[in-house]
């Protein structure tokens, strides 16, 4: 799938501070530029690590179908460009669900789409501002403040 040029403009506009946040917390930024075969420039990938094991890396995949105006599909990876079908690439955060692959929380497409109830009132997706930031933010929330280990 191909991103409207509107959403690739508006996504190249808000990585910036998406690289300067996960940077400043000892995560990386990759934009996938392999569009010609099997990328796509909506997909990012994303290293995070938990604020009390510094030494856990922790890999994340977001494809963007329309930005600012959906949420992203994200996935916890084992490596960029890696499998999301390996159990032990996942943290133990509440949501985060090793067994079925996706990440259960109102700020990625897979939440929205199992809990129509999350698309209002405060849980609803935010377009304002640097919703791709918010994510990240949110994301490195639960990794420093809900983590409890990596799953066996």
């Amino acid at each position: 799938m191909t991103l409207d040029r509107e959403s690739l403009l508006n996504l190249a506009a808000d990585e910036v501070a998406v690289a300067e946040f996960v940077n400043d917390r000892g995560g990386h930024i990759i934009r996938d530029d392999r569009v010609a075969e099997d990328g796509d420039p909506a997909i990012y990938w994303l290293t995070l690590q938990p604020r009390t094991a510094p030494d856990q890396k922790y890999f994340s995949r977001y494809q963007w179908f329309t930005y600012p105006y959906e949420p992203a599909s994200i996935t916890i990876v084992d490596g960029v460009r890696g499998s999301s079908h390996v159990r032990t690439a996942w943290p133990i955060i509440p949501g985060y669900r090793p067994d079925s692959f996706d990440i259960c929380r109102p700020f990625c497409r897979e939440g929205y789409q199992l809990h129509a109830e999350w698309r209002e009132g405060s849980t609803a997706w935010r377009t304002q501002g640097n919703p791709f930031l918010a994510v990240v933010q949110t994301m490195q929330d639960q990794f420093d403040n809900e983590y409890r280990g990596r799953v066996a």
